[in-house]
């Protein structure tokens, strides 16, 4: 539904939408045991991934006679994705790197939950032995791999941006910010060089890594929700001040048609709770050929930018 107020001076958009995405191609293994491979590709007739929400979207613009304009506008997305009918129980990917965790994964592909879930032990402490302990998830008094359980996603839930534009005369100033929220972040960096028992081979680390003062220094960093972080962020994306200036006014309005001066700054700011260097961050780290998302690992930051330009036509 679109709408406009003012005559359009105030207008939006309200969209709702519901993808169903189906014959999803996936490794499996063979039912037949002799096979010329172990595994094969092939299209899932019966699994689904469904995209469904709403988005909004408004803006305001203004214009007055006497040379002052301003506007602002944003969006907003709620999005609920949802894997069914997957063949398997939890089909795993997010591949962990670091010393113990070769064999590790972290999230998959997990009936009734969205893609990108976190499937993993949930972290309650340190035990009276100064090592990790886990929830035990399915009460059998164990601790195991049956101790896993959904733990988020690292798909955001809703996403967003929002801008706003000034001009007075021959001055005007752009910006605009994103983000979203609803996500996790797996911080393999932090599980792989930031834990305490990197203490015990005499290697450096980090302020975290001394977090739980009756920790032991051989207790292992294995895979765990103690990890798992809020990836939600708001990001200054773009800010932007310039001056037109009008060439006849310094005598050169015979061979210049237009001149400005500008200076932007990008990525000036991120608010997050996020400790890492960057929350809008997926290093790959897919196995068997699906795709991880929400992880971690030695990803380096994007760059703060400061660009001064200036623009002849002619």
């Amino acid at each position: 539904m679109d709408f406009g107020f003012f005559k359009g001076a105030l207008s939006g958009t309200i969209d709702y939408f519901n993808k169903v995405s189906d014959n999803i191609l996936l490794e499996v293994v063979p039912s037949d045991p002799i096979q010329p491979a172990s595994t094969y590709w092939t299209n899932v007739k019966d699994m689904t991934i469904t995209n469904r929400g709403l988005e909004f979207a408004l803006a305001y613009q203004y214009k007055s006679e006497k040379g002052i304009s301003f506007g602002f506008g944003g969006n907003v997305s709620f999005i609920d994705n949802k894997i069914e009918n997957s063949p398997f129980t939890v089909l795993t990917t997010g591949s962990a790197s670091g010393s113990g965790l070769s064999s590790a994964t972290i999230n998959g592909y997990v009936n009734g939950q969205p893609i990108g879930t976190f499937f993993m032990k949930e972290f309650i402490g340190i035990n009276d032995q100064g090592m990790s302990q886990f929830r035990d998830a399915n009460n059998d008094g164990l601790d195991t791999d049956a101790d896993r359980v959904v733990a988020g996603s690292a798909l955001p839930d809703k996403l967003f941006s929002f801008y706003g534009n000034l001009a007075y005369k021959a001055f005007d100033l752009n910006f605009n910010f994103n983000g979203v929220a609803g996500n996790k972040i797996y911080d393999n960096t932090a599980n792989s060089n930031f834990y305490k028992a990197r203490l015990a081979k005499s290697l450096n680390t980090t302020a975290p890594a001394g977090e739980f003062s009756s920790e032991s220094i051989t207790n292992p960093a294995s895979i765990s929700t103690r990890y798992l972080k809020n990836g939600a962020f708001l990001r200054l994306n773009n800010v932007s001040f310039g001056y037109t200036l009008k060439p006849e006014s310094i005598g050169v309005g015979d061979w210049i048609s237009s001149m400005r001066f500008s200076v932007t700054g990008q990525n000036l700011f991120v608010i997050t709770d996020y400790d890492g260097y960057d929350p809008e961050v997926n290093s790959d780290r897919s196995v068997a050929g699906v795709t991880s998302y929400g992880i971690d690992y030695l990803s380096y930051p994007k760059a703060r930018t400061f660009l001064f330009g200036f623009n002849v036509s002619f």
